[in-house]
């Protein structure tokens, strides 16, 4: 996964680029294939001297799902944490929907699998692949329609 942090009107010092590190770990645990995390860090400036937050946004591009969160704090630490906790949660929801949820953690059957005790019970053996792939696409003759008056 690609990391890149941004800093507008203010310095990424290396102990924030170690704080990130630190919790960029979790991203894996609901998503592994997790390509790009864009980080953007700005200070905003209250005018008149006085001292301005800070807001952090967050966007995780993973294949399918893009998820993107942002929050103010007082510090860029305070804010990266609220916003993390946004993008794991949004990470947690997407996860957990993809989850089976009836009968435990079981997998649907495949129609291989449900089909397969259906035709032994009437002794009948279902086609190969190849056969049924001859019969589509032409070479394989098949049988015209059958005179039954003789």
């Amino acid at each position: 996964m690609e990391l890149h942090i941004v800093g507008r009107h203010i310095e990424i010092t290396d102990r924030f680029r170690n704080h990130v590190d630190s919790k960029i770990v979790k991203i894996t645990q609901f998503d592994t294939k997790a390509q790009d995390l864009h980080i953007t860090v700005n200070r905003h400036h209250a005018g008149k001297g006085l001292i301005g937050s800070d807001r952090v946004e967050l966007t995780l591009v993973c294949p399918g799902h893009t998820y993107r969160a942002e929050s103010d704090g007082e510090d860029k630490y305070g804010a990266f944490d609220l916003a993390f906790g946004h993008l794991i949660d949004q990470m947690r929801k997407n996860k957990d929907k993809q989850k089976v949820h009836r009968g435990g953690n079981h997998r649907p059957l495949s129609v291989h699998e449900a089909s397969a005790h259906a035709f032994s019970e009437v002794d009948i053996e279902p086609a190969s692949a190849e056969a049924i792939e001859r019969v589509a696409t032409g070479p394989t003759r098949t049988l015209g329609p059958v005179d039954r008056a003789s």
